[in-house]
């Protein structure tokens, strides 16, 4: 039988894709229902409006989804296969973000990187809907999107996801005349890895947004290692059983809500800047990068 994740997916495409003048009317009907992301088009509608130089600090959970082997993929078919296979996953996932709350940022070109959160302080709320926008995403692209291009004669597809949560520094990124708001911090980086580094229809998740979610619902995962000048960088990382999410959310979803809402995100110090946009001070519990390089780059 359908999840509801499912059931609601499914509905929706079928009427996107039999009959494509649907497709504004559709998406503009959930989402004036659900009520939920107010943005349009891309990126963040709380930093659009930044001046050239400035910096703010906030936090933000950063979402990453990824075609596995689409490399290949564009090398074996024709670029009008592609367009369609690109189009299906791209449209599936904006949908899913929104519904969400979240905010589509960037197409990565076999994927989409999204936040979730206003940007300046990320609850357990903004947290618990990237999860449920990953599991409506796995399985709506799964089952729905995939059924669809196989019925179409295309290629399906697999894909992989990656997530964190964590302190950030907003800035705008470029020239004056061509900039674009961006957080800058490793947990744009280690949800972007781990995305890359997951397997077909995996979920890596990093350690600051894996110390929130209940046990039962993660996976220790191989962490992400480095070494520099004999000094061993270490970053927990984890798997996000979004199966299981979404068997105990539909059983029971007042109860799954309940389960993670009851916990606050944890606690990552803030950050603190000088009228000349420097830092100058954070607290202990603040993540904090590697020290500064010498003349040896890390490579």
């Amino acid at each position: 039988m359908a999840s509801q994740f499912d059931k609601s997916f499914s509905d929706v495409y079928k009427a996107v894709y039999e009959n494509s003048k649907q497709h504004i009317g559709v998406f503009s009907g959930e989402m004036a229902e659900i009520k939920k992301s107010l943005s349009e088009g891309l990126g963040h509608p709380n930093f659009t409006d930044m001046k050239y130089g400035e910096i703010i600090p906030g936090s933000i959970i950063v979402f990453f989804m990824d075609i596995r082997g689409f490399t290949k993929i564009s090398i074996a078919l024709d670029n009008e296969e592609l367009i369609r296979i690109l189009q299906a996953t791209t449209i599936a996932s904006i949908y899913s973000v929104r519904k969400f709350g979240g905010y589509i940022i960037e197409y990565t070109g076999d994927g989409i990187m999204a936040y979730f959160g206003d940007g300046i302080k990320t609850n357990s709320r903004d947290a618990f809907n990237s999860l449920r926008a990953a599991t409506y995403l796995m399985e709506g692209i799964k089952n729905n999107v995939n059924s669809y291009l196989s019925r179409n004669g295309d290629e399906t597809i697999r894909v992989g996801m990656g997530l964190e949560y964590g302190n950030t520094l907003w800035t705008q990124i470029g020239t004056p005349d061509a900039c674009q708001p961006k957080p800058v911090s490793e947990v744009t980086f280690i949800a972007g890895k781990n995305s890359s580094h997951a397997n077909p229809w995996e979920v890596i998740i990093g350690k600051n947004i894996a110390e929130w979610v209940p046990e039962g619902f993660k996976d220790t995962y191989k962490a992400y290692e480095f070494q520099k000048d004999n000094e061993k960088y270490s970053y927990k990382r984890f798997l996000f059983k979004w199966q299981e999410f979404s068997k105990q959310f539909n059983a029971n979803q007042q109860q799954t809500e309940y389960t993670f809402l009851k916990k606050n995100l944890p606690a990552l110090g803030t950050t603190i800047m000088s009228n000349t946009d420097t830092v100058i001070n954070t607290s202990n519990t603040a993540t904090k990068g590697p020290r500064p390089l010498k003349d040896q780059p890390f490579f």
